[in-house]
């Protein structure tokens, strides 16, 4: 969650499990940002503020990384 107030437009975080079969990316957007969900779920969802994003990425990590301990991270261009 450090990461995500320093992304540019355009930049994203993907956060991948051990296996790296799974995976939630945060795409920073113009006004707020776009949350991709690939794993057991195929969605997408949008948050316009950090306190919003927050309590999304919680639900959608305790959803998608159910026993993961140790994830992924990864800084790159959208």
């Amino acid at each position: 969650m450090e990461q995500v107030p320093s992304l540019k437009e355009g930049e994203c975080l993907d956060l991948l499990c051990k296996k790296r079969n799974r995976l939630v990316r945060i795409i920073k957007l113009a006004h707020g940002f776009r949350l991709e969900e690939r794993g057991f779920f195929q969605e997408d969802h949008q948050a316009t503020g950090l306190k919003e994003l927050e309590k999304l990425l919680s639900r959608l990590i305790s959803r998608e990384f159910p026993r993961s301990h140790m994830l992924w991270v990864f800084k790159r261009r959208a």
